[in-house]
């Protein structure tokens, strides 16, 4: 059971931010619900979830693979079932997900090498984000565009914290998308 309670039926500012959420994810998803009694967080936050749960400048199916890394190196279970059947729906494969489960990805031919390199950087950023080595960030630009970058640091740090909230509040949301993904 959740922490706080579900906001089913929004105020009149809120309506908006849960409109915007049913647009994209054919339903409003219980982190906005459960973040629907503090406004600001709730516009913010769905906001970030929006623009990381589409095509960007990097692939969709590849953000979900950042997310779900992102998700098992933080240890947080929010979502996370959620986010593996949309990594297959958008398709990722069975053995791809298995590999993110554990260190196998380092060495799979599952992956290419700039994505293991941003599975490098999640790991990292997990330990310490201050850390992050000026080699890693020179890797990294050999295949990344600095605006890449920008789109993969936030879509770890988004999952970063909404895997916190989510966990922390008791939030379960057992699947993201209730629409067609084409």
């Amino acid at each position: 059971m959740a922490a706080v309670k579900y906001i089913e039926n929004p105020s009149n500012e809120l309506q908006p931010i849960y409109q915007s959420a049913k647009d994209h994810f054919g339903h409003v998803p219980n982190i906005v619900k459960g973040l629907g009694s503090n406004y600001q967080m709730c516009r913010t936050i769905t906001a970030f979830l929006i623009q990381s749960l589409q095509d960007g400048l990097v692939d969709w199916k590849f953000k979900e693979l950042v997310i779900i890394k992102t998700l098992r190196a933080m240890k947080s279970h929010y979502s996370f079932g959620a986010h593996q059947e949309l990594a297959l729906k958008l398709g990722a494969s069975d053995a791809q997900l298995s590999d993110l489960s554990n260190s196998l990805w380092k060495n799979s031919s599952n992956f290419s090498d700039n994505e293991k390199l941003v599975f490098e950087l999640i790991e990292q950023i997990a330990i310490d984000a201050n850390a992050v080595p000026k080699e890693l960030w020179e890797r990294l630009r050999k295949y990344w565009s600095d605006a890449q970058l920008v789109e993969i640091n936030g879509v770890i740090s988004t999952f970063i914290m909404i895997g916190r909230v989510g966990d922390a509040l008791g939030i379960v949301d057992n699947s993201l998308f209730s629409k067609s993904l084409n």
